[in-house]
């Protein structure tokens, strides 16, 4: 899957993948003309919640999400650049489903 989000200066966005515990989605996104900040974060029932990564001022980040739990997993970026910023998601794997929520 390929999801591609402008986010004018400020703006934030989130895409979750709905995945079970174990399963694994390679991902790559990338961030341009500016940069983002990042959250890769999961939540479940019963008030789960963890945190894969964070990072500031970054302009890509790939990797495989490892599931630790059934839920909803995915990406939260924040444009703090000044500048519009075009971020495109690349994903595959083991999820049922991908979603925008913010």
């Amino acid at each position: 899957d390929v999801v591609t989000l402008t986010l004018t200066p400020d703006e934030a966005a989130e895409i979750k993948l709905t995945m079970k515990k174990g399963e694994v989605a390679p991902y790559e996104w990338t961030a341009s003309p500016g940069h983002v900040n990042s959250d890769l974060h999961a939540d479940g029932a019963g008030g789960l919640f963890t945190s894969y990564r964070k990072g500031r001022a970054e302009t890509r980040d790939a990797g495989e999400l490892t599931a630790d739990f059934d839920g909803a997993h995915g990406w939260y970026w924040r444009n703090r650049s000044g500048v519009s910023v075009e971020v495109t998601l690349r994903t595959n794997g083991a999820y049922s489903e991908i979603k925008r929520v913010i």
